[in-house]
């Protein structure tokens, strides 16, 4: 293998590429980067602020054009940099004067967190201006970054796409909802066989962009943490170290309102007097294909709600979203991941700095920990459907000035069952039988109590009384199960044989030798899964399919969680479907048993592999988002993006994937050099010590 010497040479065992770097300032450049065979960077930095700076070079090098693509929107100049594309996230990013308040947040971090996030964008500069013919030219135009792009990029993934994002409005305004979809668990030493906690981590998002995550170990005095991180995010985000971690999912947290204004004279009414707008006019640049610039002005108006986001239609909606004045997201994060028992991470999350996500914790001592983590703004009227559509502007009576403290939030220690889960429902199924309930809490918490799919195949698994060791674990989080089929399949086959066609009796006879998996193997997965499509009127209405829904002869009961609902109310109609899509797959793809593996792909670049999972909506535990592809054929657009089964044992036990792998930089074959682990189902052990990194080394970066 090359190796590449700058400045020093360091002696290095055969088949390791050596990269040292003399730098002035040593300071912040006390640090080397283990990076191990699959491109995870195993960071040990003597200051904190040496471990931010190699954190940032670690991010540029595996994906250095994504980090200030991201940057650069964040900055709301993507337009101005590549493009008409941009443009309306620009509008986004610009009328939440995004940029601005991070601006003021970083005027606010402790001098510590200051210069650590100083370190991390001299990091992500100087691997830059080192390898130069690495970066895109595109991506260049950010460059230089500073601390307020770092911070400006979080506020922005954060606040403004996963807790209020702009289709949120739109949803609003049709009164509909949006689904997410993760994973979490946490075995007590009740249920684990053991006696060690043991911590499941797995989100599902899409494969690309800002949902991308980073897989890396963080090494300083007071720090030993392994994880993930957001893109451009300085500090890991979901983490564990040698006592204790946490894994986060998207909850149903409802931190953004819209209300409706009644516009009089140019201005607004509130509380019978007629308001001026606030309104500040802005001018940005759309990059032309030639080169030039078409410079275009965007006028913004508040209301004393917030900014006013969609003003068509003869209606005038403003915006009003929570923790806008919460700067220490970082700081949080950081806690969070050096914390080594249920005590420290309390005094973290109690901070409330991250304004949305469930928190799940395990520990060394047995403690398990479920928080519905969230600023939940404390409303004067009104249940969780009121806020959930657009409320009135013109009154005073309806607009909030605070959030909930850290006591009034849902949160679980310890049950008595022994474990936690959650699968981005509300807090209520937490643990069943149920602790937290909803009548001991505002109506506007959070949706009233309910399961989808998903979260019933993980109430189930988790019920069965048996102990469960760490590879029993790891073999229920990998299992493929879809869930709808054992609540509806019976009435279908008996409706299919019933209909007495020749393509009736044939797809009742692949559907009753189906084993209800979405194995690379399964044959009858596939067919149910577009029948299921067609039943609930087309893909785009996947979404919708409840456990309450009229579909169904029996609705979700409270009382028998795990087996309803149950039935077909209308089996006609279902016979319908059924045929028509066995005539679909047919002709489509030769037979009406087609392997799930053949027809679903795991897919990036050259590297193409039989798919296993499949779609959250239909409770497949092992969350994959199929989308068409050219050929016919289908490929994730999103799901299972990282897996981390933990068991906080002595010494530590970990195993993790991620997905696509941990680079996305053009050239890395760490982009796709973990698809046939996950067409496998098998998990990689993590390399938590020194030596262990050592051992399975591929390359060295050295800052002196």
């Amino acid at each position: 293998m090359t190796r590449y010497v700058i400045f020093l040479a360091f002696l290095l065992f055969p088949g390791t590429k050596e990269k040292a770097f003399a730098q002035q300032k040593p300071s912040y450049k006390q640090a080397e980067i283990l990076w191990d065979t699959w491109g995870v960077p195993h960071i040990y930095a003597k200051n904190d602020e040496s471990l931010f700076y190699a954190y940032g070079w670690a991010q540029a090098q595996n994906h250095g054009d994504l980090v200030l693509q991201l940057y650069g929107q964040a900055r709301g100049r993507g337009a101005e940099y590549w493009g008409e594309k941009y443009a309306e996230a620009d509008k986004w990013v610009i009328t939440n004067s995004i940029y601005e308040r991070a601006g003021e947040w970083n005027k606010v971090q402790k001098p510590a967190m200051r210069k650590c996030l100083d370190a991390f964008a001299r990091g992500i500069n100087d691997y830059a201006a080192k390898n130069a013919d690495k970066i895109s030219n595109a991506a260049k135009l950010v460059l230089p970054v500073n601390a307020t792009d770092v911070i400006a990029n979080a506020h922005r993934v954060t606040h403004y796409v996963f807790l209020a994002p702009s289709a949120k409005v739109a949803a609003a305004l049709a009164a509909q909802g949006e689904k997410n979809g993760s994973n979490a668990w946490a075995i007590g030493p009740k249920k684990s066989a053991s006696g060690n906690t043991l911590l499941l981590t797995n989100p599902h998002l899409p494969w690309n962009d800002l949902y991308t995550y980073f897989e890396a170990q963080l090494v300083a005095p007071g720090i030993n943490s392994y994880g993930i991180s957001r893109m451009g995010f300085p500090v890991l985000t979901m983490a564990f170290n040698e006592t204790g971690g946490y894994s986060q999912t998207v909850n149903t947290n409802d931190g953004q309102d819209f209300y409706e204004l009644k516009t009089v004279d140019g201005g607004y009414l509130y509380d019978g007097k007629i308001k001026s707008f606030e309104q500040k006019e802005k001018i940005f640049k759309i990059r032309q294909t030639d080169g030039s610039f078409v410079e275009e002005k965007l006028t913004i108006k508040h209301s004393v709600h917030g900014p006013v986001v969609s003003d068509k239609g003869g209606r005038t909606i403003a915006m009003r979203v929570a923790g806008l004045n919460q700067s220490g997201i970082f700081e949080q994060y950081w806690e969070m991941s050096k914390a080594g028992d249920f005590k420290a991470f309390e005094a973290a999350v109690s901070k409330l700095q991250i304004p949305m996500y469930t928190l799940m914790f395990a520990d060394n001592k047995g403690n398990i920990f479920n928080l519905f983590n969230s600023e939940v703004p404390v409303r004067p009227t009104g249940d969780w459907k009121y806020w959930s559509g657009i409320v009135r502007g013109d009154t005073s009576a309806t607009l909030w000035t605070k959030t909930h403290p850290y006591k009034d939030l849902p949160k679980v220690l310890n049950p008595d069952t022994g474990w936690l889960q959650n699968t981005n429902e509300p807090p209520w199924t937490t643990t069943w039988p149920i602790v937290n309930k909803p009548a001991d809490f505002p109506g506007y918490m959070a949706p009233p109590l309910t399961m989808s799919f998903r979260t019933i195949g993980s109430v189930r698994m988790l019920m069965d009384p048996k102990k469960i060791t760490l590879d029993e674990f790891i073999a229920l989080k990998l299992n493929t199960k879809m869930e709808l089929a054992s609540h509806i399949l019976p009435d279908l086959i008996a409706a299919a044989e019933a209909n007495g066609s020749a393509e009736a009796k044939e797809a009742a006879t692949v559907l009753a030798k189906w084993d209800q998996l979405t194995e690379t193997t399964s044959k009858g997965a596939f067919l149910f899964d577009q029948f299921v499509r067609k039943w609930v009127g087309g893909s785009s209405k996947l979404g919708t399919l409840s456990t309450e829904s009229t579909l169904f002869a029996k609705a979700w009961d409270a009382k028998d969680p795990v087996n309803t609902p149950r039935g077909i109310a209308d089996k006609e109609a279902a016979v319908k479907a059924l045929l028509a899509v066995a005539k679909e797959v047919k002709e489509k793809h030769g037979s009406i048993d087609v392997a799930w593996g053949d027809v679903f792909r795991f897919r990036i670049g050259d590297v193409d592999v039989p798919g296993n999972g499949g779609s959250g909506f239909m409770g497949v535990f092992r969350t994959m988002t199929l989308a068409a592809t050219q050929d016919g054929k289908y490929a994730p657009s999103h799901g299972e993006t990282y897996v981390a089964a933990i068991e906080f044992s002595k010494p530590l036990k970990a195993n993790v994937l991620t997905s696509y792998g941990n680079a996305s930089q053009p050239g890395s074959k760490h982009h796709s050099d973990q698809l046939q682990l996950l067409s496998d189902k098998k998990l990689r052990p993590v390399w938590f010590t020194k030596k262990e990194a050592e051992d399975n080394l591929s390359e060295r970066t050295v800052f002196e």
